[in-house]
């Protein structure tokens, strides 16, 4: 497989999702006093980001009173900069390139707004975190 990403960022984004998701996981270890209670809830907290994130549903069929949950999941943002990164740039032909349109405007993936996705990944890393501690 051909990738149109540089690893370097590719490695970058999937390790600033790991912390992020991470400090999400600490976040919720620390808010319960069994770590076997703990471990239970997990499931609560990664499943919807794989529902709100993008990947599997479309955002545009999650019910407008459900929507905003998206933009709490450090997923939907690692997600929009791997897809920018991958098929930003276009995919070889016009008809892959329509197609890979079509999937950025799915996700509401923007190239213009990648630093911002950045941002927010760095952002609930460190909100996490500083949770965690109290």
């Amino acid at each position: 497989i051909e990738f149109n990403s540089e690893f370097f960022f590719y490695w970058l984004n999937m390790y600033a999702l790991a912390m992020s998701s991470t400090a999400l996981a600490v976040f919720l270890g620390c808010s319960v006093e069994d770590p076997k209670l703990a471990q239970e809830m997990l499931p609560i907290l990664f499943v919807p980001q794989m529902l709100f994130s993008g990947f599997f549903v479309v955002p545009e069929l999650i019910p407008v009173w459900l929507r905003w949950a998206r933009y709490l999941c450090s997923l939907t943002y690692a997600l929009r900069i791997a897809l920018v990164l991958e098929f930003g740039n276009g995919c070889g032909s016009p008809v892959a390139d329509l197609q890979c349109e079509r999937l950025l405007e799915n996700i509401d993936a923007n190239e213009d707004e990648t630093w911002w996705n950045w941002l927010v990944l760095v952002a609930l890393f460190i909100f996490f975190r500083l949770m965690a501690l109290y």
